[in-house]
């Protein structure tokens, strides 16, 4: 099948671009002993998973229960949920997988502790953890080494396992490339490595040290200590990333199709927020010259055109740069991978 036969609005991968992108990130972390744990989140998709497992990944971060769900149910072995959970049945869900692949968990609080030692007990399963420190953004994590090392006493003490420490810097992600910002990643990484050795001194092995993003990777991942990278925008890029000065190539669009025009200046498409996301940017057309997408409804992308475009005829069909990827893939069913205008691959993205 050739793109003009899919049915619009649908998510499109260049294979291309997205298998460069693998290799790339695979090479950096080769040599380096910190390694790559790259977040299902962004696309959701286990094929896709496989992919970077065979490519050099120790493992899959993800960002809910769910998510961590499909990966054990499609084989993946070793999973970092990078967030809080708290009540009494997702500690339980969780527990349960850890009875069928390694599952460990970001924990900041004692009520956490708490459920997630209850369910341990009820599954008869080892809930494994890791300690999650606030390094800037603010929203989830201890404010110190001395609280992650109590936390982490508390855990032991409930009976869970201590795996180590995370934080994410997605604080930083879009900071400019600069000494500025190598220092304040650093700064980062450095409480959690420092974090690390205060529990190997009091007596808890800290094998994990995890952090960072694919606008944050190359920094942290060159850190002494740190152990692991949580990138996963990198392997189909968005526009965000690539205005932030991501070393990668875009690889998602939406395919779309003209569906009314007038006066030769004014345009729409059959794809609106339902199947594009335009909460962090509007969207921007490929090999449109000339075409500015200014507004997305439900159902229609509205497009000016100057006069120095070619035009756009009804019928005729476009591919979008995906602006942001997360909430882009979420909003779809599947990603058809395209290679030389011809599609190779169909992926399912699991919700």
């Amino acid at each position: 099948m050739n793109v003009e036969q899919i049915t619009t609005p649908a998510l499109i991968v260049d294979l291309d671009a997205m298998e460069g992108n693998l290799r790339d990130m695979a090479a950096f972390f080769a040599s380096r002993r910190a390694k790559l744990r790259p977040h299902f989140k962004n696309h959701k998709v286990p094929l896709l998973a496989h992919k970077q497992l065979r490519a050099g990944a120790i493992g899959m971060t993800c960002a809910t229960i769910r998510e961590a769900e499909i990966l054990v149910a499609h084989g993946i072995g070793s999973i970092l949920i990078a967030n809080e959970i708290a009540g009494q049945e997702k500690p339980e869900r969780l527990a349960e997988l850890s009875r069928h692949a390694q599952v460990m968990v970001g924990v900041d609080n004692r009520s956490a502790v708490r459920d997630l030692a209850r369910a341990q007990r009820n599954r008869n399963a080892q809930v494994e953890i890791l300690v999650d420190m606030n390094i800037g953004l603010d929203r989830c994590g201890v404010d110190s080494g001395e609280a992650a090392l109590d936390l982490a006493r508390c855990a032991i003490e409930s009976g869970l396992a201590v795996r180590g420490v995370m934080g994410y810097d997605g604080h930083l992600q879009g900071m400019p490339r600069g000494p500025e910002k190598n220092e304040t990643v650093l700064k980062g990484s450095r409480i959690l490595v420092d974090t690390a050795a205060r529990f190997e001194n009091a007596g808890i092995p800290c094998p994990i040290v995890s952090t960072g993003g694919t606008g944050t990777y190359a920094i942290s991942g060159d850190y002494p200590g740190i152990t692991e990278i949580q990138a996963g925008s990198y392997l189909l890029m968005d526009d965000i990333y690539l205005e932030r000065g991501a070393p990668f190539q875009r690889s998602l669009t939406v395919l779309a199709t003209v569906v009314s025009t007038r006066g030769g200046q004014h345009a729409v498409l059959d794809c609106g927020v339902k199947a594009i996301s335009g909460e962090r940017g509007l969207p921007r057309l490929k090999d449109a010259p000339g075409a500015r997408l200014t507004a997305l409804h439900a159902e229609h992308a509205l497009i000016e055109l100057d006069k120095s475009s070619p035009g756009l005829e009804p019928g005729q069909k476009v591919q979008v740069w995906v602006h942001y990827s997360d909430a882009t893939v979420n909003l779809n069913t599947c990603m058809y991978g395209v290679r030389n205008g011809q599609v190779e691959e169909v992926f399912p993205i699991e919700h």
